[in-house]
């Protein structure tokens, strides 16, 4: 096998608690992930020597400063292995979103090279070497449709949760620095240390009440146009809408993949002048 071909796809937060800063800058979050339909697409190939990435117009900066080619760097170094790999990325999920594109890639990478070249690396290992990247690559490399994140997002916990739910995601056309985000962080926030305890959810009724992101406030203060899109969604929806990670996207629950087209068509004519040119309405469900 010379080749392999992997979809990489994007994540939303459904809860996400910001519950403490550490010492090493971070902070210590408690997060319900979902894993959705909207993904890049992977190829990674064998070839001859070095690291190549090649990805759309969509994505700019060095290739050696691209996760991606981070994550083909560190697993070939840990395998000791000499071989060469090109990497090619087509990508759908916007870019310094809050949906877990780069980290979502760089995980597909990880475990593309492990198949490819047979090394036999455990998922507990790659999952490890995936933390080094980024915060969010062990839940793609975790692969379950929801899992509980504590730590810095690290530490997972599978869901059993045997349901699929609908989206109106909606990504405003802009990136916004995680790390602007949380230094936005109150005092009183990030120096909360308590726990947090969740009701899982039944239905999308349940899950629509759960929804929660400490950092919201923190984007739409720095983005006022997050705020005007929630309340939009709350206004001719009638839905509960939050930020998904660290923003700026937005996104929402629909009882059902009709009632989400139906959205779609109502925020396309509704939401046109908020969005401008560069934003986008995605329809998304659960990745199972």
């Amino acid at each position: 096998m010379n080749s392999i071909e992997l979809t990489a796809p994007a994540k939303v937060n459904l809860v996400l608690r910001v519950l403490s800063k550490r010492k090493d800058s971070y902070h210590n979050i408690y997060t319900l992930f979902e894993r959705i339909s909207l993904a890049d697409h992977i190829k990674i190939t064998r070839i001859a020597r070095g690291i190549t990435v090649v990805c759309d117009k969509s994505v700019t900066g060095r290739p050696q400063d691209n996760i991606a080619y981070k994550a083909a760097e560190l697993i070939l170094k840990t395998a000791k292995v000499n071989a060469g790999i090109r990497v090619e990325i087509k990508k759908r999920i916007p870019i310094a979103a809050g949906l877990g594109g780069g980290s979502s890639d760089a995980a597909a990478v990880l475990t593309g090279i492990n198949k490819l070249l047979n090394l036999r690396i455990p998922k507990g290992k790659l999952m490890r070497l995936g933390a080094k990247l980024g915060a969010d690559v062990p839940f793609f490399i975790f692969d379950t449709p929801f899992a509980i994140g504590r730590g810095v997002g690290d530490k997972l916990q599978k869901l059993n949760l045997n349901k699929k739910f609908f989206h109106i995601l909606i990504y405003p056309g802009f990136k916004v620095a995680t790390k602007d985000v949380y230094r936005g962080l109150s005092r009183d926030l990030t120096n909360n240390r308590g726990g947090v305890r969740i009701t899982l959810p039944k239905d999308w009724n349940s899950l629509e009440r759960l929804l929660h992101n400490d950092l919201e406030a923190v984007v739409a203060a720095k983005k006022p146009v997050i705020g005007i899109i929630i309340k939009c969604l709350a206004s001719s929806l009638g839905r509960r809408a939050i930020v998904s990670g660290s923003g700026p996207s937005v996104f929402c629950l629909c009882p059902t993949r009709k009632e989400a087209m139906k959205a779609r068509v109502k925020l396309l004519h509704g939401a046109a002048g908020i969005l401008g040119k560069r934003g986008q309405i995605f329809i998304v469900e659960t990745k199972r």
